[in-house]
């Protein structure tokens, strides 16, 4: 088996701080969860072939210890790794188009282009009107940067839905350092 050990500087950071579900369904945050990931492909990467699933080993702190959090810890991090796992498979671009910020942004996207070409093609002094245009232009790509995130994501997702599957079934040991 191999190992892919973090260390978590407090149970609340391990945790997504907006939600406000009971420990056990909490998801995690995003930066830990990026973690996880990150380290199981240098883990998968150092194995190279070895079979045998990962090892998930959570070093928090003493201090933070209580009567059944371990299982309740071990129970939220199974949680979400299962649904990172089942939801990788569905995500898809159009997915990520969804979300009414995504479709405002590119409605403004081709907004903003639209107006830049009738400026650059109506307005005939070859002054004023290149920096209006380009300045309709860059807020064109700005309003973009939202769907494409979601479309980076969603893509992102869904190339990684097998190391999802792999550490859905991951062993979880909480170690109290």
């Amino acid at each position: 088996m191999s190992d892919l050990a973090i260390r978590v500087p407090s149970v609340a950071e391990l945790f997504d701080g907006w939600s406000i579900e009971p420990l056990a369904n909490r998801p995690l945050s995003d930066e830990f969860r990026e973690r996880i990931l990150d380290r199981w492909v240098r883990v998968r990467k150092e194995r190279n072939g070895i079979s045998g699933g990962p090892t998930l080993k959570l070093w928090l702190p003493e201090g933070e210890r209580s009567d059944g959090i371990t299982e309740v810890i071990v129970a939220a991090v199974r949680n979400d790794l299962r649904t990172l796992a089942i939801d990788s498979r569905r995500h898809w671009i159009r997915r990520s188009l969804r979300p009414r910020r995504a479709r405002i942004g590119l409605l403004i996207f081709f907004l903003a282009l639209t107006i830049a070409a009738i400026v650059d093609f109506t307005w005939a002094d070859g002054g004023g009107d290149t920096l209006v245009g380009q300045a309709f232009v860059v807020f064109g790509w700005v309003a973009l940067w939202t769907p494409a995130s979601g479309m980076i994501q969603a893509a992102s997702y869904r190339l990684g839905h097998q190391r999802f599957v792999e550490l859905a079934d991951a062993e979880i040991q909480i170690i109290w350092a």
